[in-house]
């Protein structure tokens, strides 16, 4: 879906709701009550209680929907009221698909003997619970709100699958939706103290309980809460569905709305450069040494390469043997190990074809200490599954050199950014047997991109230039792009829907492609700034900067073809306007959207190397060196995930991104 949202499209689902409100309470829809089975074409129960400032809400009115195929379009399925006790029944009927995804919310009744204000809406994701306990309050409308924004229009769910079911179920990561309570998975390490996303959750949560105790404006709330287009919300459960679209638009004047004795600590001691919530996964906590980028599958899982392996002893931390495979969505974030197929010290490069097949460069990375030196010369391939199709040496043919980007073209070829030889070669129809490479010398090649014409995009970090080849290898008319006024050592490439190809210009990044040279991280100082550059499809380029940059490596582009930027220092993602004019709220292509200064800031980000969009909206980020590296291990501990903020992309992502 597209983050603008007009007033019109606004009004319009708000009315469906009220409407929907209005509904006569028939036998389908009121809560037929009575024991296990309730009646013919009544399945099991949810039974619930909302809560609010503390204490039960009687007399609520909760609705239960399911999402419906676009945002403003869900099915009222139950309305009923809470009882004395602020509990209610909903009886999920057999009318109900099981792949329907249900939330619900609450307004009005009383609450401590006050009345529960208008402005006062709370939800839940129940995702694809058809029976149990849940509590609808503070909480969980803050975890739903933030993991359904890419959903909801007026407050109304609805999208498509896998974006849709899996942003149903992201909440289960910030709250027990049986309780109300934080999640343990928010509370331990990764999270918990060790960032601030606990304090700001808080934060949160504790604003509406203010709206509802009367201890704080809660107009006020809602004006900060606005979207970038002017939308205001008109409930608490709507500003949770619009500030992660646009954390950064009022963020002193949201943060100026928690009580100053909240319901739920710790909170926020200051204004965040932007309200955004962020989760980190570091599997196991032994598992991750430096993960390179991300992909994801038609399912929605993250596929991750790493760097290294994990190692309390310098001589241990060699070149990284493993593919892994997360599950963000499922109970216990559950993330699966695969080795073999010639996996050794993967880099940058990661991509999944047109067969869901799963492809890493083997770039060579490893410890300064490690005795093992690297062979820097393959690629591996799996399958769905995760079983290796390369032999045990990996794939050589090109011949391979130091290899970076790795991407698969909408005909299945595989096109490989060979840093260490300046090439680029390309498998036809993914059969290595056939590798073909380019004369064309491409100084250090890093990242590759298509665009909507078909042509492919290879970024040189060592001459400032992006080289371009038609469809069937043959060299762009005028390529190289570009020079030292347009890009500044590039790394990261990514196609739009509108034939431009967008490049990170890192400004000082070095990338080392022989044995005896190093990554020297830069020193994070002021100074250092980023920019990106734009190659039109007549191959045109121009420069932006901006956003927050400091030293950019990876570049994605949304649904809604606006970018985000990785940043190796400086602890921050990068927001700007692409090419498509309605869909930057101001200030046309280029302009950016984040801070100037932050960004959005994270304090649990590291030096991030991948940035990519999932079909739920999420910007997922490779934590891939620590903020001051060891030159032994110097690698990152795991991914970080921003919660609800970019047009969602359908995956795989193979050629330009289009919404699911």
């Amino acid at each position: 879906m597209s983050t603008r949202r007009s007033r019109l499209a606004f009004i319009l689902a708000t009315a469906a709701v009220v409407a929907g409100a209005m509904v006569p309470m028939t036998a389908a829809s009121a809560d037929p009550g009575g024991g296990p089975g309730g009646g013919p074409g009544v399945g099991p129960a949810i039974r619930g209680s909302v809560v609010a400032d503390g204490a039960a809400v009687l007399g609520a009115t909760v609705r239960l929907y399911a999402a419906g195929a676009t945002p403003g379009s869900a099915t009222l399925l139950e309305t009923t009221s809470t009882d004395t006790r602020g509990e209610f029944t909903f009886r999920v009927r057999s009318t109900v698909d099981a792949a329907d995804v249900l939330y619900a919310t609450a307004r009005a009744g009383t609450s401590a003997g006050r009345p529960v204000p208008d402005t006062v809406e709370l939800a839940a994701s129940l995702g694809d619970l058809r029976k149990g306990k849940v509590v609808l309050d503070e909480m969980t409308t803050v975890a739903a709100g933030y993991s359904l924004a890419q959903f909801a229009e007026g407050g109304v769910v609805g999208g498509a699958a896998p974006g849709l079911p899996n942003a149903s179920l992201m909440p289960r990561n910030l709250v027990d939706v049986d309780t109300g309570a934080p999640a343990k998975f928010l509370l331990r390490s990764p999270n918990g103290t060790s960032t601030e996303t606990l304090p700001t959750f808080n934060s949160l949560a504790s604003i509406i309980a203010g709206c509802v105790a009367g201890t704080n404006d809660c107009d006020a709330f809602l004006d900060a809460a606005a979207d970038a287009w002017g939308v205001r919300p008109d409930t608490t459960w709507q500003a949770m569905t619009l500030l992660p679209t646009n954390p950064s638009g009022d963020a002193p004047g949201v943060f100026a709305q928690v009580p100053a004795d909240p319901r739920f600590t710790p909170v926020r001691t200051d204004a965040p450069a932007g309200w955004v919530i962020a989760l980190r996964f570091y599997g196991n906590g032994h598992q991750f040494n430096g993960p390179g980028n991300v992909a994801f599958d038609a399912l929605g899982r993250v596929w991750v390469n790493d760097n290294a392996t994990v190692a309390n002893q310098p001589k241990k931390v060699c070149p990284g043997l493993d593919l892994f495979r997360l599950d963000p969505y499922a109970p216990g974030q559950p993330m699966e190990t695969f080795t073999g197929g010639g996996l050794n010290g993967a880099g940058f490069g990661i991509a999944i074809d047109t067969r869901d097949h799963v492809w890493v460069s083997n770039f060579g990375f490893t410890g300064s200490e490690c005795p093992e030196a690297p062979t820097s010369n393959s690629v591996s391939e799996f399958d769905p599954d995760g079983q290796p199709l390369s032999p045990d040496d990996g794939y050589l043919d090109g011949p391979l050199s130091w290899p970076q980007g790795i991407k698969s073209d909408v005909d299945g070829n595989i096109w490989i950014a060979n840093c260490g030889n300046h090439s680029a070669v390309v498998y036809p129809g993914g059969d290595h047997s056939l590798a073909t490479v380019f004369s064309t010398v491409i100084p250090k090649a890093f990242d590759v991109a298509q665009n909507t014409e078909g042509s492919v995009f290879v970024t040189a970090n060592a001459s400032d230039q992006v080289f371009g080849f038609g469809p069937d290898g043959s060299p762009l008319q005028n390529s190289p792009f570009g020079d030292s006024s347009t890009f500044s050592k590039p790394l990261g490439a990514a196609s739009d829907s509108l034939g431009n190809v967008w490049v990170s210009n890192s400004g000082l990044i070095d990338i080392p492609c022989s044995t005896g040279e190093t990554l020297e991280a830069p020193i994070d100082r002021p100074e250092l700034h980023g920019t990106v550059a734009q190659v039109g499809p007549d191959g045109s380029v121009v420069q932006f900067g901006g956003a927050g940059m400091t030293v950019p490596w990876g570049i994605a582009v949304d649904g809604d073809d606006n970018l985000w930027v990785a940043n190796f220092a400086g602890e921050r993602l990068s927001h700007l306007c692409g090419a498509r004019a309605s869909t930057c709220p101001s200030g046309g292509t280029g302009h950016p959207i984040s801070p100037a200064d932050d960004g959005y800031a994270f304090d649990g980000l590291q030096r991030n190397t991948g940035v990519q969009v999932d079909p739920s909206g999420n910007v997922w980020l490779a934590n891939n060196w620590i903020k001051v590296p060891v030159q032994t291990d110097p690698f990152g501990d795991g991914l970080v995930v921003y919660l609800g903020m970019a047009a969602p992309v359908k995956a795989p992502l193979i050629g330009t991104p289009q919404q699911p």
